[in-house]
């Protein structure tokens, strides 16, 4: 059986804040784990067009606000082909102020605003100042998720909108309790780190629903060892639980 998953790195030339390029590194390494082969494929130039049906997973690491509108032009001039990706319950991935991408609106500091491509009912607001700080949340299984946070928008999800996770501790989208946001198998977080290579759980949990939906079957009763990274969580939480005894 053909045990191939083809993941797209969209616009890494300029999606390229935080070290995040570590996100498409930490999932090959996990799908190596898993026996499956995962083929990276790198979107540079932005008007190129893409063959979204060819691909599994798109991958969209945080980048600058000033550059989202460039990259919504070139999706909307392709908007029935990444719609049609979307009908099909594929996996899209957004991490950082690039998940502006997906809501409403944007508001700009400057006055300004620009439409987002409407697949969450969330608006985004420029803060003046930028939240720095970890962030520890955990997911509807109870999944633990940690990292940090650099934060330039404030999100507000609508009444609709489910949230990826639970804020343990944190901004989240807002300051409150509730961190991004997931729709079918397209998600977005704030947690930088970069996120899949601090919680590679979280790139197995992506990974495993993806070969689900591709009859890719993996061995029974496979469980990958997470030793140093399980460390690096328990540290990083008894760390924040210092923070909060100040």
């Amino acid at each position: 059986m053909d045990k191939q998953i083809n993941l797209a790195w969209m616009y890494p030339d300029i999606l390229n804040l935080h070290g995040e390029r570590g996100n498409a590194q930490a999932f090959k390494y996990v799908a190596d784990l898993l026996g499956v082969t995962l083929n990276i494929e790198r979107i540079d130039d932005v008007d190129a067009k893409i063959d979204f049906s060819h691909f599994d997973i798109l991958l969209f690491n945080a980048g600058e606000l000033k550059v989202l509108p460039t990259i919504l032009k070139s999706l909307n001039e392709q908007k029935e082909e990444f719609q049609e990706y979307i009908n099909h319950k594929k996996t899209i991935i957004v991490t950082g102020t690039t998940s502006a991408l997906l809501g409403n609106k944007i508001y700009l500091l400057c006055g300004q605003s620009f439409e987002g491509l409407h697949i969450f009912d969330a608006d985004y607001t420029e803060r003046k100042m930028v939240i720095g700080d970890d962030l520890y949340y955990t997911l509807e299984d109870g999944l633990e998720i940690v990292g940090s946070q650099i934060q330039m928008v404030d999100i507000t999800l609508g009444e609709d909108d489910k949230p990826l996770g639970t804020i343990q501790y944190g901004y989240g989208n807002n300051g409150t309790s509730v961190e991004g946001a997931k729709k079918d198998h397209i998600l977005f977080t704030n947690c930088l780190g970069p996120v899949f290579v601090k919680n590679p759980w979280f790139a197995e949990k992506i990974l495993r629903t993806v070969c689900e939906q591709k009859e890719i079957e993996l061995a029974d009763n496979l469980e990958i060892n997470y030793e140093l990274e399980k460390n690096s969580l328990m540290v990083t939480k008894e760390f924040i639980e210092k923070k909060c005894l100040k």
